[in-house]
């Protein structure tokens, strides 16, 4: 059950931006407010105080609680998928830089891959009364996704940017890769280079995920391969979750793995190489690995062949097209070009 004085803060918040009451004005006092929501001094004040520090009201002792007249939200929220790891910061650090130079104020979100925890956060920014959301929305391929809460959201006026995945949502813009190009370059590579038994390894609920790997598939049919293997794991990378796969991959009999191995991200590669060693296989002599995002991530990052993700320039692009939409412009769906970056674990596969 959500408790009385946040009722009482989210029903005030209601009347604030519904325009009851005007800039500067006095609101009714405690007591009137303890009669109106039927609460006690205590949970009243609760809410006043919750008000006062999201900035919504001045507290003058002896005086009374009045609108704040200086009241001027600049302030962004932006909420990650994983916000200590991977790509996730630059694509932060972008968009700070961006709000910074233009004025606004930043909240940071940390939605631990949980779509619950996202959700919470997003509520509360909100209530908060916050100017414009940027979301890298957590399990965007699944029902778990928070999609249709988005939806009320932009509907209700709120300005929404999504990046990385375009949900297609009537007024709300967004930032994406062109995903699909990545996953039939990665097979078109695989085939120049006379390999014939391909595997793609991919997370299922995040929707770039699923469109490279798609993508891959579709382009490795077209191609003729004679065998086409399709992994994937439905919790995060960071859990170790795609090195079980890259072992179902990997330890089949040498006549029938896969010579050459498109993951969807280079953290998903990178345990594809820990695998590898492990079975005293080489790559690229044994096993060819492509992957996405060109990620910081250690020694391997130095031979393996991927696509660059322009990660400040996601978020700067997705600051830009928000405080577009908060000046009156209409939403935009902006769809970056991933650069190949040609290093050295692509190579033709052994003859026997």
């Amino acid at each position: 059950m959500v408790p009385k004085y946040k009722l009482i803060e989210q029903s005030l918040i209601k009347e604030l931006k519904s325009g009851r009451y005007s800039l500067g004005v006095k609101l009714p006092t405690e007591k009137e407010l303890m009669e109106k929501f039927d609460a006690s001094r205590e949970t009243v004040r609760k809410a006043l105080d919750r008000l006062a520090v999201k900035g919504f009201i001045v507290r003058k002792p002896g005086v009374g609680t009045f609108v704040n007249a200086e009241r001027e939200n600049q302030t962004v929220g932006i909420i990650v998928q994983q916000i200590t790891s991977y790509i996730f910061p630059y694509v932060v650090l972008g968009a700070e830089d961006y709000l910074f130079r233009n004025g606004y104020k930043m909240l940071l979100g940390n939605a631990s891959e949980d779509p619950n925890k996202e959700r919470q956060i997003i509520t509360e920014w909100v209530e908060s009364g916050v100017t414009g959301l940027i979301i890298d929305p957590v399990c965007s391929a699944t029902k778990r996704s928070n999609k249709d809460y988005v939806e009320t959201l932009v509907k209700e006026g709120i300005k929404v940017v999504l990046v990385h995945s375009n949900w297609k949502i009537d007024g709300a813009g967004s930032v994406t890769l062109d995903d699909a190009y990545g996953g039939a370059k990665a097979a078109e590579i695989f085939h120049q280079f006379g390999h014939k038994r391909v595997a793609v390894l991919y997370k299922s609920i995040h929707l770039p995920s699923v469109v490279r790997a798609s993508s891959f598939i579709d382009c490795a049919k077209q191609l003729g391969f004679e065998k086409i293997y399709e992994k994937s794991f439905n919790v995060s990378e960071f859990t170790g979750a795609p090195m079980q796969s890259a072992y179902e991959l990997l330890n089949m009999p040498k006549q029938l793995r896969p010579t050459a191995i498109f993951c969807y991200n280079d953290a998903t590669a990178l345990q594809v190489q820990l695998v590898a060693k492990r079975l005293g296989l080489n790559i690229p002599d044994d096993i060819s690995v492509i992957g996405f995002d060109d990620a910081p991530i250690g020694d391997f990052r130095e031979m393996l062949t991927t696509f660059a993700h322009p990660k400040e320039d996601v978020g700067r692009k997705a600051v830009e097209i928000l405080l577009g939409m908060l000046h009156g412009q209409k939403s935009e769906r902006y769809v970056m070009q991933p650069e190949l970056i040609e290093r050295s674990s692509v190579c033709s596969p052994k003859t026997t």
